[in-house]
């Protein structure tokens, strides 16, 4: 988690703009010839045509403003649960509530519940009740200045709009029951399924689009530059494209409000681009391309005035949780190229936890753009190396065949793609557009006693040389 943000004063402008629309400015849709031939074949195998695939894209960039909407809204839900700043009530964990609320239920309602997504909302429970009463007049007008509770009041504006205090506590308590739904499946329904993974991916394709982030993703990409370095110790990579950087606003779990919330995927990128030494300073340009407008927002606030970070793992060390000794490596010189450390890595609260202020040389090879990488590609292209972790999962099939196209086209020739995408279609979509695999690594952050460590693997593969679209 990270800090040193300016008040997003335009906030509730960026807000409408979520509901969708044409394509940002510096991207264009794709078109069905800008695809491959392998490309092509496979979405046709799937039932989409040429002739449809103009109308598919309009349908799907209007589901897309959906899901940003519903993603926004989830966090909300977070936010209600777990923050301290609008409530002096104690933080409620969110799967711990899910199943609290699910396992209250008499069996009746419970099935419809989960199979509907419905139920009376007065079966919520009382603890998030007076929560969400507190937050409903919190979110009111001419409320203390926070920034991300002035986000919330700003997305409350547009999502409940018109409303007063009790009808936004009646929204809020309607939108806790549609999030509690996913949690419960994902965190208790999903587990006991013959293949859990499988069964959580499932629903990752049609749950709202989250823009979560955390510290320990900068050490799954770390990882894989050092695979890219380790293949090519001459290589050098001047244009970087991080498609999907998020915004550290409101997580599931483990919400920490010392500071504000920022991206800062970006930052860890550009600190392991130049401590590998595959990267100069002032030879680099780093585009930040997500799909959420308040997060391009951010990272263009963060271009002009570099922030002071605030570093926090979100993994917490405890009597089983033990981070490895490679993590603990990585988190005490993380920030040490792209700034000024201060308070070193040292645990607060079994976090790690340390500050940089980011000096204006990085800054300034940080840019943002607007992008739906589903549908869109930024032109130009001719990227050395594109990022996109955590996002992948989030789309289906047909969607993962376009992402891919789209980034594939995004590449200069001989560029490399880092992902964590492990779902077994990954392969073939990534050879139908051009990509080859070049090699994957396993990032182990901590050992679990009695459990499988936490960990996470990331795939790097390469644009053929040669490859024109």
């Amino acid at each position: 988690m990270l800090g040193g943000g300016r008040p997003l004063a335009g906030l509730p402008v960026i807000l409408i703009a979520i509901a969708g629309g044409a394509a940002a400015a510096g991207a264009r849709s794709v078109a069905w010839n800008d695809l491959t031939a392998a490309a092509r074949t496979r979405l046709e195998a799937t039932g989409l045509t040429e002739t449809a695939f103009p109308a598919f894209l309009d349908r799907l960039r209007r589901a897309h403003g959906q899901r940003i909407r519903e993603g926004d809204l989830d966090h909300l839900v977070f936010y209600l649960l777990q923050s301290t700043h609008f409530t002096k009530r104690p933080p409620i964990e969110p799967a711990l509530s899910a199943r609290a609320f699910v396992d209250a239920l008499p069996e009746p309602e419970r099935r419809t519940f989960l199979e509907r997504h419905t139920v009376d909302p007065a079966r919520v429970p009382a603890d998030v009740r007076a929560r969400a009463k507190d937050l409903a007049h919190a979110l009111g007008p001419n409320r203390r200045r926070d920034l991300r509770l002035s986000y919330f009041r700003a997305l409350a504006g547009v999502a409940f709009a018109g409303t007063k205090d009790a009808d936004r506590e009646a929204a809020l308590l309607r939108e806790y029951v549609r999030v509690m739904w996913f949690v419960y499946e994902k965190e208790f329904v999903a587990q006991r399924s013959a293949a859990p993974a499988d069964a959580v991916a499932e629903l990752y394709r049609s749950r709202g689009l989250s823009t979560d982030t955390a510290v320990e993703a900068g050490y799954l990409v770390y990882q894989g530059l050092g695979v890219v370095k380790a293949l090519n110790a001459e290589r050098r990579i001047r244009r970087v494209l991080i498609v999907g950087p998020g915004l550290d606003l409101a997580p599931r779990t483990g919400l920490l409000e010392e500071s504000e919330p920022e991206s800062y995927q970006p930052w860890a990128v550009i600190d392991a681009l130049l401590s590998l030494g595959l990267a100069r300073s002032g030879d680099l340009e780093v585009v930040g391309a997500d799909i959420n407008p308040r997060v391009i927002y951010r990272l263009r606030e963060a271009k002009k005035h570099p922030p002071v970070l605030r570093l926090v793992s979100g993994i917490t060390e405890n009597g089983v949780v033990a981070f490895t000794a490679d993590y603990r490596d990585y988190f005490a010189r993380l920030g040490g190229s792209i700034g000024r450390e201060r308070d070193a890595a040292r645990p607060v609260d079994g976090h790690l936890a340390k500050t940089v202020t980011v000096d204006a040389a990085s800054a300034r090879a940080l840019s943002a753009a607007a992008l739906d990488v589903v549908i869109d590609r930024l032109e130009p292209g001719g990227f050395d190396l594109v990022i996109a972790t955590n996002i992948l999962p989030y789309f289906d099939d047909v969607e993962l065949m376009l992402a891919v196209s789209n980034i594939a086209a995004m590449l200069a020739p001989g560029g490399v793609f880092l992902h964590n995408e492990a779902r077994p279609a990954m392969g073939d979509v990534a050879s139908a557009a051009g990509l080859t695999f070049m090699q994957a690594r396993q990032a182990t952050i901590a050992t679990v006693t009695g459990a499988p460590p936490l960990a996470d693997s990331v795939w790097v593969l390469r644009k053929s040389i040669g490859t024109g679209r």
